[in-house]
């Protein structure tokens, strides 16, 4: 049995409490400093006369630092009459990825391109590097200092009971660390050789317009983690994988754009955030992080797999078209040359692997239109199963190689 302490009948905070009350009726007695004061000559004023004067209040402006409120109407600088459905970070499709096919005229093949799954079966990974990753995972999720109040976790069955809040790791963190552990692996991996022709960009951000079906679409995404080479990855050929073969989903009775919402107030231009003459201008691998407060359904339900996965489709398209815009320029319909783009997305513990390749900005593809964009995926994999302290002790279950593997081959892709 465990000794508790001893309880009193008072309560030691209700007992101060009525101190206070009790103390607070008392009527303060009478010190006799006035009087020695007046007959001193000194004189003796009220408190309250000099804190009640009224003093004129004059308006100034601080020029320089407070910008000028401007009012969301028709006289707002980016308003236009004819709304937008604007697509941004934290929102996702209804329908996942056949509505981001439906939206963005996309075929999905189930497996990688046959090129990069001969890589995957022809890659090792040596032994040393992969017990350096799995103490940089433990570094990244375990070991780090900082202490921060974690996310809100919620019970499905109870959607309005919070569990109380812990302090640890942030999930923003967690990714940022994860990613750059696995990025210094796959350099150390791919050798000078192939480092030497990529740079690595954080929190970039990329603007598309699009039209389709009279209706202008925008999407503002971020890129978490950017990776840029100095040459374009090999685009597939289309007579190989033919995208004629496959139909489009059907969404009736919705409509593709369903869950994104519209606004009045936005600058319709395309944004690439890199220079056409840059030497590592080019799109190479894209990594999102996609933790459970990042992202959320308008209508507050829990985001499945199929709606993530859709997310990083729709990112992928954003950074190709976005530089398909920079080179053939905003007119361009079907591209002199496809642009692929490959995308990594995680929330710490599962992976998903994707390639697009954009073929056209024509959205308004027929069914047996050879003009279509690919996206090629991977069924999503574990890192772990569970990783933190066990019985004191930190702990890494099941760890799985086979992601490093595939960081390795993306990174090398060109």
């Amino acid at each position: 049995m465990r000794f508790t302490a001893v309880l009193f009948r008072q309560h030691i905070g209700f007992h101060f409490k009525k101190h206070w009350i009790t103390q607070g009726k008392r009527v303060p007695a009478e010190t006799g400093a006035q009087t020695e004061l007046a007959a001193r000559g000194i004189p003796v004023v009220d408190p309250n006369e000099l804190i009640k004067t009224k003093r004129e209040f004059v308006p100034f402006e601080i020029v320089g630092q407070l910008p000028p409120k401007v009012k969301r109407d028709v006289n707002h600088p980016l308003y236009k009459s004819e709304p937008c459905y604007l697509f941004s970070d934290g929102n996702v499709l209804l329908e996942g990825v056949k509505q981001a096919q439906a939206l963005l005229n996309t075929v999905v093949y189930d497996e990688l391109p046959l090129k990069v799954e001969e890589r995957l079966e022809s890659t090792k990974i040596p032994t040393q590097l992969e017990r350096s990753m799995q103490q940089s995972v433990l570094a990244a999720l375990v070991f780090d200092a900082e202490q921060v109040k974690t996310a809100i976790v919620k019970v499905p069955d109870r959607p309005a009971f919070k569990l109380p809040r812990n302090y640890g790791i942030s999930n923003e963190r967690k990714n940022r660390l994860l990613l750059s552990k696995l990025l210094i692996h796959c350099e150390r991996f791919a050798g000078k050789t192939v480092t030497s022709t990529r740079k690595i960009i954080e929190n970039v951000n990329f603007i598309v317009p699009v039209t389709k079906h009279l209706d202008r679409i925008q999407f503002s995404l971020k890129a978490d983690t950017f990776m840029t080479s100095t040459g374009p990855i090999t685009p597939l050929d289309s007579a190989v994988y033919r995208p004629q073969d496959q139909n489009l989903p059907d969404l009736f009775p919705v409509k593709e754009t369903v869950t994104i919402p519209t606004t009045n107030f936005y600058e319709w231009h395309n944004d690439y955030p890199i220079a056409r003459d840059y030497k590592f201008s080019h799109p190479h691998t894209i990594f999102l992080h996609c933790a459970p407060e990042d992202v959320s359904n308008l209508f507050g339900t829990p985001v499945t797999d199929d709606q993530r996965e859709g997310r990083a489709l729709l990112k992928a398209f954003a950074v190709a078209a976005a530089r398909a815009r920079q080179l053939y320029g905003d007119n361009v319909k079907v591209l002199p040359r496809p642009i692929t783009v490959q995308a990594i997305q995680t929330d710490s513990k599962w992976f998903q692997f994707g390639i697009f390749q954009l073929n056209t900005l024509d959205l308004t593809g027929t069914d047996m239109s050879e003009n279509r964009n690919l996206w090629f995926r991977k069924p999503k994999m574990d890192l772990y199963s569970d990783c933190g302290y066990l019985v004191g002790k930190p702990s890494l279950r099941d760890y799985n190689k086979n992601v490093l593997k595939h960081f390795a081959v993306f990174y090398g892709s060109s």
